[in-house]
């Protein structure tokens, strides 16, 4: 007798930082398959101010939250994907980097969503997302000091902590604005 075929679904997103929004939808999606794939996309980007967490440290947020929420290992398998900056080629790139999935798993994404729908090839959902939350907003927050209870589980609190993330954003900022400077002296 074969093995039984795992029942995937992937949910993609860049998780900089893993927020409330995004564990709500992960939450959704667990009873309903067997293995959710989290998709870290631009696990390449870090270290600026749109991606200033390494996959790695994407990696772990997930990775600490789900399984302080009890999420056996088996039940979610967190995936980098590298942005290779072509729309053409994106779903076949998602498709050979994971894991066979049967479905994708959209919430705030036209863009992931029209690239799919194009494809044909994979089932879309649309999970319930109980928090409405951006991450450049959190990212402002973090880079605050602010208290981030409403808009990140406390594992990746804890994480951000640990890490310094709220001087990390900000060497990030300055150094941004230091090579913007730069470039305005040079013209």
């Amino acid at each position: 007798m074969p093995p039984k075929k795992v029942k995937r679904v992937a949910f993609i997103g860049r998780f900089q930082p893993f927020h409330r929004g995004h564990l709500s939808v992960i939450q959704d999606l667990l009873p309903k398959f067997d293995q959710v794939l989290v998709v870290v996309g631009s696990s390449d980007k870090f270290r600026t101010l749109d991606n200033p967490f390494t996959v790695g440290e994407r990696h772990a947020m997930v990775k600490e939250t789900l399984e302080s929420l009890g999420v056996k290992s088996e039940q979610f398998k967190v995936v980098p994907l590298p942005d290779i900056d072509d729309d053409e080629k994106w779903v076949k790139h998602v498709i050979k980097t994971c894991p066979d999935f049967e479905a994708v798993a959209i919430t705030d994404n036209p863009r992931v969503e029209k690239l799919f729908r194009k494809d044909g090839k994979k089932k879309i959902i649309k999970p319930k997302k109980k928090y409405a939350i951006s991450a450049t907003i959190v990212r402002e927050e973090i880079k605050k000091g602010s208290d981030l209870q409403k808009y990140l589980p406390q594992p990746v609190i804890s994480f951000l902590q640990k890490i310094g993330a709220t001087r990390k954003i900000m060497d990030i900022e300055e150094e941004a604005l230091a090579a913007e400077s730069e470039g305005c002296a040079e013209e």
